[in-house]
């Protein structure tokens, strides 16, 4: 049972080595007490008080008496204020003189009268204009010519007659394919072949939505972008299923960072445990974990921890059995 320790929980029955106990607090009454068999086993005693009488108590002796105090002295009696002088009379102040009256302003003179305007001389007669010559008579203008009469327009050529093409292996519902130009095809699959198209050019470019009653086969590689909710009805997900041997996988869920973020995801290159780690790039191969998930172990009747598989004796790993709970440290 190396490693497995074992956690006491009420009802636990343990065996215990070197027990030690401190900073235990003192108790008003010690009618229940702690007591250890000769066989190591930890059981308790009532009425522990019951045991042999404590003796008594020395008396303590008596205190001397403290000496009196001494009385204080009386103070003194305060002098009487002097009296203040008596404050010498002002002056009685002079009378103002009066002030002298103004004298009379002078008379203004009267303004002289203006002298009359020279009138204007008369205007001068403007000349008479001279008279306009006449106009020169207009000629009159040629007839016009009569217009051309217009051709007649040439017949419409006939019609070629239409082709027939022959159509090989028809049916309902096929799409027929032109084979030289005089054969065609009825196709129950349709099958495009690489004509060397370019890299950002497919075969098959469909601008609407498509509808797909019966399953839909990739042999290639699928890629889905822009997709908002999955739906898998699958009650299991297989991850890595392009794996020839072991390694590690897990999820990803990005945090603010292109392809970064917290992960779960199982350590199969070291630990064989499933595990977390954050600021994970998603393009990475391997994962290291910075914890682990603990595993419990769920054992038989009477099965010893050390019973669990290999894989799971592990650090932080619990084992329960019979009531009692263990972990592996």
């Amino acid at each position: 049972m190396a490693n497995w320790k074992k956690v006491i929980v009420s009802g636990s029955a343990v065996d215990l080595k070197n027990l030690t106990l401190s900073d235990l607090s003192v108790q008003a009454s010690e009618e229940t007490t702690l007591v250890i068999s000769p066989t190591g086993v930890i059981g308790t005693r009532e009425n522990a008080a019951s045991s042999g009488s404590s003796g008594t108590s020395g008396s303590s002796g008596s205190s001397g008496s403290s000496g009196s105090s001494g009385t204080s002295g009386s103070s003194g009696s305060s002098g009487t204020s002097g009296s203040s002088g008596s404050s010498g009379t002002s002056g009685s102040s002079g009378t103002s003189g009066a002030t002298g009256s103004s004298g009379s302003s002078g008379t203004s003179g009267s303004s002289g009268s203006s002298g009359t305007s020279g009138s204007s001389g008369s205007s001068g007669t403007s000349g008479s204009s001279g008279s306009s010559g006449t106009s020169g008579s207009s000629g009159t203008s040629g007839s016009s010519g009569t217009s051309g009469s217009s051709g007649s327009s040439g017949t419409s050529g006939s019609s070629g007659t239409s082709g027939v093409i022959n159509v090989i292996n028809s049916g309902f519902n096929r799409v027929i394919t032109d084979i030289d130009g005089d054969s065609a095809r009825a196709n129950t699959n349709l099958v495009f072949k690489d004509t060397g198209s370019a890299a950002s050019e497919g075969l098959l470019t469909v601008t609407g939505d498509v509808i797909i009653s019966n399953d839909l086969t990739v042999q290639g590689t699928a890629s889905f972008l822009n997709t908002e909710n999955l739906l898998v009805k699958d009650r299991f997900i297989l991850l890595a299923s392009g794996s020839a041997g072991a390694g590690d996988g897990g999820i990803v869920v990005q945090q603010g960072t292109q392809d970064v973020g917290d992960t779960f995801a199982y350590d199969g290159l070291s630990t064989n445990r499933w595990g977390v780690t954050s600021s994970f790039n998603a393009e990475n191969s391997g994962f290291t974990p910075d914890a682990f998930m603990a595993a419990v172990v769920i054992g038989g009747t009477g099965e010893a921890p050390s019973s669990a598989p290999a894989r799971y004796q592990a650090a932080g790993n619990i084992f329960v059995n019979d009531g009692e709970v263990y972990i592996y440290s």
